[in-house]
């Protein structure tokens, strides 16, 4: 073994996946069902690392585009499917069906293309990309002049776009800010290119280098920890490591490994650190064994494995992505003569070896459910810029990759490593428009990518970067006319419900050309939160802020929280194919003498946009049902037929699942429509005075029309309907009826096709928009998030609107407030029916100010800190909270802890369990420990009284206000009395009776343990803490202490006496 070359011992992670343990290498690619269509799915890089913060200069909001009649293919996994594509500004808005196509047609600011059939498909990814090589020997790089060197890298940018590829992740770079400076120019405009990820020169132990000229040298943790540092220091997106060699290095074989664990340790901790990813130059067995040991996350080739290795990486799947880099190693050995390298020298040097095992290694892996992206290491002179997607025709001649795994792989698998699977990589609406149009179909012929010629239209962020001026359309010059308008004079009418960046529930009005939904209010100004606020206030709305785009909200369902009654049978065509399929145990005859009617629970309903959980133990015929909602505006009880009308608001989209055996083996519908994600409703909800009388249905599977029918086609009118429903029953406003739905469900189809998972289900009703879901995977189920999760609510988080500016300590939401940056530490604790406020006089004095950096905060149920209904209150859990806050400043050195009345018991109970933390104690009105028994009881039986009563109407505020200040205070000093009112007003009930109890239930306190020096004081007029009780039972009993007893001032010390209580402490302080 060369020197410097060391070997990693296997197993290497707490053993090695037992799954395919009994598989050699000899039955490597043999078939398995772990096989994934996107296993990249799987993949969660460290929780720490987060997308790079690039964004290409955003295009102009105002630019349209129209794509008409194009074959999709979403990298989703279905089928290509015909339809329209708008695109507005940078993103899909509408894939499938466009509302207004005929209207966008004819706009002059519209840019039309006509796809006539050819394939629309996301733009490519490389996950292996090298925009620095120039063409020729690795080792000439380095003398490259910079300007030189400048130019053939946005050459290398651009040819990337020209071949249908917009998006790029670096593998290294010849010059270390040669990546950086040409993806800032890209992501400015300046330079037509791909999305780039940055990289700069690989790192490489001395010695273990592939070319010295284009290599960060470093030996050991700390030398490479720098390397690393300085990369992140000129912004590159993640960092390279050089671990193994290369055959056409005569000294460093490909099966060599030259980092050692702690080095390789190293560099994914500091890259982490800083928010990079690291990928890995690792062919050897050895080096892929430290790269999945120390969760490197992009290993490069990979090309030798055995059992061991193989079995490691499945287990750690999750973490890692592998880029063969497939291309080098065919094109080195087949495409090399011309540039001096002969098939037999380059079998001779090893590559022939090397192709072999990477092609069976990567089978095993795509068996495996390991994610292996295409990525070739183009930009040698056998492997030239321009020819990536000759990787594309190699995971499918050479690893068995279907067409469509390899273009999900180039697409949304290549989106992953941006971390941004949400929004490229996809024909989907909201995702970012990088788009190719295709001469032709990529699934029949993947090498038809190859050809430039083919890839007709070529768009990256909305732009367009290629097309023909006979791509466009001629503009019409009128709009077909469209039956059954209705004027839109209300703007506000596209309901939608969604949380915004808070997380609160908001309605806005949603427009369906644009995708922005408008935040709406009451007139009162008030943010309206529900729909039934909305049908309560009779669509008086007005709206409030600015529109957002939907993809930076969630959308929720209109309506979630009750049950949804529904009709079975009420299309005179599906009825008679349900009667003949086998699954209806309700009637014998085709058509219902009266309704057939069932509820769905409100467990089953998800929000456009959700996954349908496909419940496998449950069901192996899911089925789907586009259906009309209609949502009722007015209670009511036995409505009349002809008055029907006039109770119904509006209307909504439902998709009625369904699991066909059940409602067979059951004899009625609510069991097999009622399990989870089971309906999906929305996205919109519309009021009727806005729609046209005749709306019409539709449903689309993966892009297939399958259900076609309007409400005229009903059997049971929706007056009958309402009718029917109110008979006996009170219908309430909010009631959601779905309809019915039309024939053409799976089940009517020939052969039968229920849904699986993958299965895009669309339902479009005239004037709501598409309700669309995807059907999930069995292993992704998720709790319904429209349940509440608990019904032990959260207490006074409405002031600080659902807990915003607080902040969480141990898992408690807490008021906390840091005043002044002096070099000392001091924490301040209220007392009962107090707030943090009280101690305000003191901490923003100047001179406490630059000598403290002071902390005040509300005990838990006071001020804005919240308290959960059911939590238990106790001087203890209080000391806990303080511990906690303490522990939050992140001092060490021992603190002044100051505290008021009842905190005086927190703060001794801490300063017991910690005296070395406390450098002085400030007790202001300390409560004497233990409390009489009296006092037990009068404070038991507050609580209870203001639990019952509030502070106000129990009398409580102003029973404390009179007591606790003095004569002087409540004579001369008015809004020091009103402070002290306010503060007992403004507090909880259930905060306070809390707190009563948690003080009545205090236990004695050996307070004669605390040795550091400690301030007591007190009032002459203190009615909580007399002079004398506080002298006997605090003061006497600490072995050094000093008692300050303040003039003409109760129990409320600061409010009362603010200069005698600063100088007290000055003085005690100095």
């Amino acid at each position: 073994m060369a020197p410097g070359l060391v070997e990693t011992t296997l197993p290497y992670i707490n053993g090695a996946s037992k799954q395919h343990t009994d598989r050699p290498r000899e039955v490597w690619g043999t078939p398995l069902s772990t096989r994934k269509l996107s296993p990249h799915d799987v993949v969660h890089f460290d929780s720490g690392l987060k997308p790079r913060a690039h964004r290409i200069a955003s295009n102009s909001s105002a630019s349209k585009i129209l794509l008409l009649n194009v074959q999709v293919l979403d990298s989703t996994g279905a089928q290509p499917y015909s339809g329209d594509v708008f695109i507005e500004g940078e993103r899909i808005r509408y894939v499938g069906t466009v509302p207004g196509v005929e209207r966008l047609r004819v706009d002059p600011s519209v840019k039309v293309i006509h796809g006539n059939g050819r394939t629309l498909m996301s733009g490519l990814g490389d996950a292996h990309t090298h925009l620095t090589w120039n063409g020729g020997a690795l080792d000439n790089l380095g003398d490259l002049g910079i300007e030189e060197h400048t130019l053939c890298t946005a050459r290398s940018a651009m040819m990337y776009l020209d071949s249908g590829y917009t998006m790029c992740f670096g593998a290294a770079s010849a010059k270390d800010r040669l990546d950086s400076v040409v993806r800032d120019a890209i992501n400015q405009g300046i330079l037509p290119g791909p999305r780039y990820l940055a990289n700069a020169r690989e790192i490489a132990r001395r010695g273990g280098e592939l070319a010295a000229e284009i290599t960060a040298f470093a030996d050991g943790p700390l030398e490479m920890r720098e390397i690393i540092r300085s990369h992140a220091k000129i912004g590159v997106d993640q960092i390279k490591l050089s671990m193994s060699g290369e055959d056409m290095v005569d000294t460093r074989p490909a099966n060599d490994c030259y980092f050692i664990d702690d080095e390789v340790a190293a560099c994914v901790d500091e890259a982490h650190r800083h928010g990079l990813r690291v990928c890995s130059h690792a062919r050897s067995r050895d080096s892929i064994a430290q790269c999945i040991k120390h969760g490197v996350d992009v290993i490069y080739h990979a090309s030798y494995m055995d059992e061991e290795t193989m079995d490691a990486l499945e287990k750690n799947k999750h973490r890692h992505v592998v880029a063969p880099g497939l291309n080098w190693l065919y094109a080195t050995l087949h495409d090399a003569a011309p540039f001096g390298i002969s098939y037999s020298q380059a079998e001779e040097t090893g590559y022939k070896k090397e192709l072999e095992a990477a092609i069976r290694g990567c089978k095993e892996m795509h068996e495996r459910g390991i994610t292996v992206l295409p990525g070739g290491d183009y930009g040698f002179a056998w492997t030239p810029h321009g020819t990536y997607a000759r990787d594309l025709e190699h995971f499918v001649k050479l690893l068995d990759y279907t067409p469509m795994e390899t273009i999900i792989a180039a697409t949304a698998g290549v989106a992953k490593m941006f971390m941004q699977e949400h929004e490229l990589g996809k024909v989907q609406p909201g995702y970012y428009a990088d788009c190719i149009l295709v001469d032709g179909n990529p699934l029949r012929d993947i090498s038809i990518l190859q050809d430039h010629d083919r890839l007709n239209v070529i768009m990256i962020n909305g732009r367009i970067h290629k097309a023909s001026p006979k791509d466009f359309a001629q503009q019409l010059t009128s709009a077909p006319a469209i039956e059954e308008a209705v004027p839109q004079e209300n703007h506000f009418s596209n309901y939608v419900t969604y949380l915004d960046e808070q997380g609160k529930q908001r309605v806005g009005h949603l427009d369906l050309d644009t995708s922005r939904a408008t935040p709406l209010a009451m007139p009162s100004g008030a943010p309206i939160s529900s729909l039934y606020q909305v049908i309560e206030l009779k669509n008086e709305v007005a709206p409030v802020g600015e529109p957002i785009p939907l993809e930076e909200a969630r959308i929720l369902p209109p309506f979630s929280d009750r049950d949804i009654l529904a009709v079975g049978k009420n299309y005179a065509e599906h009825a008679v194919e349900f009667n003949k399929s086998g699954y209806d145990s309700s009637d014998k005859i085709d058509q219902p003498s009266h309704p057939v009617i069932f509820t769905k629970r409100s467990t089953s309903i998800i929000a456009s946009g959700e996954e349908i959980y496909p419940h496998p133990e449950f069901t192996e015929s899911l089925d789907y049902e586009g259906e009309i909602g209609v949502v009722l505006g007015r209670s009511g009880y036995q409505i009349p037929e002809e008055e029907a009308m006039d109770y119904v608001w509006g209307y909504t989209i439902i998709n009625d699942v369904t699991a066909r055996e059940r409602q067979r083996d059951h004899k009625q519908f609510y069991i097999g429509k009622s399990a989870d994600t089971f309906c999906p409703m929305g996205p919109i909800a519309v009021p009727a005075e806005y729609l046209p009388k005749k709306l019409r249905v539709q449903t689309f599977v993966n892009g297939e029309k399958r259900q076609d029918a309007t409400t005229d086609d009903l059997i049971f009118s929706i007056p009958t309907l309402i009718k029917t429903l109110s008979a006996g029953t009170t219908l309430r406003a909010g009631d959601v009826i779905a309809t019915g739905t039309p024939a053409g469900v799976g089940f009517g189809q020939n052969p039968v096709r229920f849904l699986k998972p993958g299965d895009r289900v669309e339902v479009e009703v005239t004037g709501l928009g598409r309700l669309q879901n995807v059907v999930g995977t069995a292993s992704e189920k998720s709790s319904n998030e429209y349940i509440p999760e608990s019904y032990l609510p959260e207490l006074n988080l409405e002031t600080t609107a659902g807990g915003i500016g607080l902040t969480c300590i141990e898992g408690k939401q807490m008021n906390i407030k840091k005043i002044g940056n002096g070099p000392e530490t001091a924490i301040f604790v209220h007392g009962l029916g107090g707030t943090s406020e009280y101690f305000t006089p003191i901490v923003k004095s100047s001179d406490f100010e630059s000598r403290f950096t002071s902390y005040v905060y509300d005990l838990e149920g006071h001020g804005l800190t919240p308290t959960n209904i059911a939590s238990r209150v106790s001087i203890d859990s209080y000391a806990d909270d303080l511990a906690n806050i303490i522990d939050f400043t992140s001092t060490t050195a021992p603190i002044t802890l100051t505290a008021h009345s009842m905190g005086s018991l927190i703060a001794i109970t801490y300063a017991l369990r910690n005296p070395s933390r406390i450098k002085n104690l400030i007790l202001m009105g300390p409560v004497s420990t233990p409390l009489p028994p009296s006092a037990r009881q009068a404070l038991t039986a507050r609580a209870q009284v203001v639990r019952n009563k509030g502070l106000l109407g129990s009398g409580t505020a102003d029973a404390v206000s009179d007591a606790g200040t003095s004569s002087a205070t409540k004579m001369f000093q008015p809004v020091a009395y009103t402070a002290v009112r306010s503060s007992l007003l403004n507090t909880k009930p259930e905060g306070y009776a809390k707190a009563c109890t948690a003080l009545a239930g205090c236990e004695a306190l050996s307070i004669e343990k605390l040795s550091m020096p400690v301030l007591v004081m007190t009032g002459d007029e203190d009615k909580t803490a007399p002079v004398q009780a506080v002298t006997a039972n605090v003061h006497e009993r600490l072995p050094d202490s000093r008692l300050e007893v303040l003039r003409c001032t109760g129990h409320w010390h600061v409010y009362e006496n603010p200069e005698g209580v600063a100088r007290a402490v000055r003085s005690f302080l100095a």
